[in-house]
Formats: structure tokens, C-alpha cells, sequence
């Protein structure tokens, strides 16, 4: 009789605590892989973006808007949707740069600003 008890201790799993602490170990890495890792990049580039926006060039909101940065300050941008209309906006709704800068030329210099006086065809 003494031979059955020795089989079953036999065959009891001896790492018990490493047994258990494997899949979620192996569970945290996947959700760190898939899900922070990409965001903590994507939140690095919108970061970025927002950093290196200056006056001249255009952009698009997460709102689907199509503007040019006029100016820019700590928390907001101003954006010229169209000839003399501008809004104020946080540089988190700006959701990507269309063109980089090409040259120091202010926006208000530019040949295609203020062109109120043409009539539209």
C-alpha cells in the first residue's frame, strides 16, 4: 500500500510558485508589447509634432480641418482656415503636419494670404 503514496507524491509538480507566476508574467509582456509600448511611441510623436509646429505651415485637426499655423504659443496654435478667418486652438486638436516649414517667410507675407479683394470663379 505504501508504493500508491509514493507514486502520487512522486508526481506532485515541485516549482508550485513559478508554475503560478508564469502566465502572468507571460500576460503582462503581451499587454506591454500590443497595447503601452505602441502608445508610448504614438504619444512620443504627437509630442514631437506639437513641439516643431511654427508659423507658415499647414496642418490638419483631428477634426478633419485644413489650416495654417499663423502663431503659435505654450498650450494653443492660431490657425487660418481661410483667407481672414482664424480660429484658437490646443495643440493636441492639431493631428498632423501636411507640409513642413519651406522658409522663414511669415504667413502674413505669403502671395496667397489676405485675398479677400479676388472674386471666386
Amino acid at each position: 500500500m505504501q508504493g500508491i503514496y509514493t507514486l502520487a507524491a512522486e508526481g506532485e509538480p515541485t516549482g508550485g510558485l513559478l508554475n503560478m507566476i508564469l502566465p502572468f508574467a507571460l500576460i503582462l509582456l503581451v499587454f506591454w508589447l500590443l497595447f503601452w509600448r505602441p502608445n508610448q511611441k504614438r504619444r512620443q510623436q504627437e509630442s514631437q509634432m506639437m513641439n516643431a509646429l511654427v508659423p507658415g505651415v499647414e496642418v490638419m485637426t483631428k477634426a478633419g480641418i485644413f489650416a495654417t499655423v499663423v502663431e503659435v504659443n505654450e498650450q494653443d496654435v492660431l490657425l487660418e482656415i481661410a483667407p481672414g478667418t482664424r480660429i484658437r486652438m490646443l495643440k493636441a486638436g492639431v493631428g498632423e503636419v501636411i507640409t513642413p516649414p519651406a522658409d522663414d517667410t511669415p504667413v502674413e507675407d505669403r502671395p496667397d494670404f489676405g485675398d479677400d479683394d479676388k472674386p471666386n470663379s
